[in-house]
């Protein structure tokens, strides 16, 4: 079974704060999820995970609603700010939904004061997925990470490399630090978004998947497309092509779990 590990759907508002969609046009209408099917019956792509686009709780029950009428959004990641005080009481609220298996948050401003926080994903089996900033503390996230060895973390978009240039040394040195982390898994996608768009080409990215599958291995790395984010750079079929290529040299289990089983695993779908 192949799963797509992070899309989103949108209803399209002058009004968005996601500066992506706000600097392209192409991206400034609705993206749904009957659009979606097309691309992944197409792909042999089976379901999907569906992230919210807006760190807002309407976002995250928008898509939980989406879930019940379209099973192929096999589960729903939310927004959520770590640090809010009204964070435990939205998340128990949001329980009903059986569709949310987690949830996302920006990777800075991780503190020991959020132990309560934690404690409550790891009892309603969450996952959290991170999202590296310029500014983030890799040393220290690692530190956060290790004090919750039962929590599963998955990081976003590998990282947000630059992938316009050669791997720089500080994004290399930030993934195996962070793949030293057995709880940690890993995204493999926004390499598209990064790249130049118009004149990318497949072996100017594969330098970035050696380094993340030598980092986390099959066993911890998840495909992902960042549908409809993906189409600023390219279209869907490219980006899987891509990768199935890359991934010709290693086995059918390992390729297995990279397209699907992970995902499965992690989210528990």
């Amino acid at each position: 079974m192949k799963i797509d590990a992070q899309v989103y759907f949108w209803k399209y508002l002058k009004s968005f704060s996601n500066l992506i969609v706000n600097d392209n046009k192409l991206l400034q209408q609705n993206y749904l999820p009957e659009q979606f099917s097309l691309t992944m019956h197409r792909n042999n792509v089976s379901g999907c995970l569906a992230f919210t686009s807006e760190p807002l709780e309407v976002e995250t029950r928008f898509l939980a609603e989406l879930a019940f009428t379209h099973p192929f959004i096999l589960g729903v990641i939310g927004g959520i700010d770590l640090t809010d005080i009204k964070t435990l009481a939205k998340m128990e609220e949001l329980r009903r939904y059986p569709s949310i298996r987690g949830f996302q948050a920006e990777s800075r401003g991780l503190t020991d004061s959020l132990q309560e926080v934690m404690d409550q994903l790891r009892e309603y089996q969450y996952s959290l997925d991170l999202r590296l900033s310029p500014d983030s503390n890799i040393p220290a996230l690692c530190d956060w990470v290790a004090s919750y060895p039962d929590q599963s973390f998955i990081l976003q978009h590998a990282g947000n490399p630059d992938t316009k240039h050669a791997p720089a040394s500080f994004w290399v040195s930030a993934i195996r630090m962070l793949a030293k982390n057995q709880n940690f898994s890993c995204k493999v996608s926004g390499l598209f978004e990064q790249s130049n768009w118009k004149s990318w080409k497949p072996t100017d990215l594969y330098p970035f998947l050696e380094v993340l599958f030598d980092s986390f291995g099959p066993g911890r790395l998840l495909y992902a497309s960042d549908w409809p984010f993906i189409l600023i750079a390219g279209v869907y079929v490219q980006w899987k092509s891509l990768l199935e290529k890359f991934t010709d040299k290693y086995s059918v289990e390992e390729r297995s779990l990279f397209f699907g089983e992970n995902a499965r695993r992690i989210y528990r779908i």
